[in-house]
Order: C-alpha cells, then sequence, then structure tokens
C-alpha cells in the first residue's frame, strides 16, 4: 500500500525529531524538579512551565476540574502520529485514573508545526471549541489519521464537523477567524519558550516529558506532582 504524501511527510518529521533526541542525548523528560533546600539557583524555563495552567471554569480546551490539584498540559499537532498513538492508548487511561477523580486537568495547546494541514486541523478543533466540541472534534481527527483517511482539506474538516451534529456554516465562519489563527501561533510560541520541540510534549509542573511515552511515564510524573501539591 502506498502511504499517502502527507501522511508520510508527518512520519518522516516525527521520526526525525525522536532520532535527533536521541543522538544528541536528550532527556524525555525535562525540569529541574523540585530544588533542594536552600537552592535559589532555578531553571528560569522550567520556573515558567509552572505558570502554564489556566484553570478557567469556562476552558472548552480543557478536561477535568479547573481546581484538580495537578494540570497536565498538552502541545499537540492533529497530523502527528505520535500524538494520535498517545490520544488513542494513553490518554483514555489518564482521563479513568486521574481526570475522572477530580485529581488531574488536561488542558490543550496547539503545535501545528507539520505543515499546511496541520494549521487547518488545528483552526478547525478549535472552531468545534466554539460549539462545545473541541474533545469530540479532537478524537475524531486523531482517528481519521490513525487509520489512514487522507488529507485534511477544509472540506473534509466540514464533513467531520457536520458527521458531530455542528452548525457547519458557523464552523466554517469560526474556522477563518483571525483571532483563532493568532491563539494558534500564541499557543505554538508559547511552548517553544518552555521547551517544546516537538509533538507531542507535555508540561507536568516544571517538567516537560517529550513524546507518546509509555504510560508508566505519565503515571509517575503525575503521582509526584500529586505529592507535591498535598
Amino acid at each position: 500500500m502506498t502511504v499517502p504524501t502527507a501522511r508520510r511527510r508527518a512520519l518522516l518529521a516525527g521520526l526525525v525529531a525522536l532520532v535527533a533526541l536521541a543522538v544528541l542525548g536528550v532527556p524525555l523528560l525535562l525540569g529541574s524538579g523540585t530544588p533542594a533546600p536552600g537552592d535559589d539557583a532555578r531553571d528560569p524555563i522550567a520556573a515558567a512551565r509552572l505558570d502554564v495552567p489556566r484553570r478557567d471554569a469556562t476552558d472548552p480546551l480543557a478536561l477535568g476540574r479547573p481546581d484538580a490539584p495537578v494540570v497536565v498540559a498538552e502541545w499537540g499537532d492533529f497530523r502527528c502520529p505520535y500524538c494520535s498513538l498517545y490520544a488513542t492508548t494513553t490518554e483514555p487511561e489518564l482521563v479513568r485514573r486521574y481526570v475522572d477523580a477530580g485529581l488531574v486537568r488536561i488542558e490543550w495547546h496547539d503545535f501545528a508545526y507539520l505543515g499546511p494541514q496541520s494549521v487547518l486541523a488545528a483552526h478547525a478543533a478549535r472552531a468545534a471549541a466554539a460549539q462545545g466540541r473541541f474533545w469530540d472534534f479532537h478524537g475524531a481527527l486523531y482517528e481519521d489519521l490513525r487509520a489512514g483517511r487522507g488529507a485534511v482539506t477544509e472540506e473534509s474538516l466540514a464533513a467531520t464537523a457536520r458527521g458531530l451534529g455542528l452548525d457547519v456554516e458557523r464552523f466554517r465562519r469560526d474556522a477563518a477567524d483571525p483571532a483563532i489563527a493568532a491563539a494558534v501561533r500564541a499557543d505554538q510560541e508559547l511552548g517553544s519558550r518552555l521547551g517544546v520541540g516537538g509533538v507531542p510534549s507535555f508540561v507536568v509542573d516544571d517538567q516537560l516529558i517529550f513524546g507518546a511515552q509509555p504510560l508508566p511515564t505519565f503515571t509517575t510524573a503525575i503521582d509526584a506532582a500529586l505529592t507535591r501539591a498535598r
């Protein structure tokens, strides 16, 4: 079977990022952690990660209670196969264990860097969010990517919106709104300032987790953050 060009580019970009990290010896879990007593020298980037949680009760790009002890902030790209892997395997278990229990809140951030299709999808997901359906749209986009259902276009995104019962005309208007484009860019710029260089990437407290890591990587980081929050 021939792999579609756009999908092949996304796979190649993800593989290049992982190989580059391996070659450079960059750890997959980055952050200063809790500083030792009397240690005033703190990584300013790690310190800035502590300010990431939005905790806005009206935020359509979040799952879980605004006052949950721990926030997991994800930077993702809707054309990234590793993001799709995380979203369809690890994330549902994190939701079951932590979000549903009121312990963790998940907040989404865009990092649409794999090309024009990524940007189109990011705009569309936020247009779905304007109708309260971000997470349904998020799931549909990643399921389409996992199943290899082809390129993302304005028409394919409108079809997804239609299938979810959205007001398609409003969806199209919102997806073209310059404010949404600006919000997508701002998310990516924030991620870059915090050390995000590829996706999926996650901030838990002052730590940065890179990649679709196994479930224990996330549970270890979350459990440690819960302990610190007590």
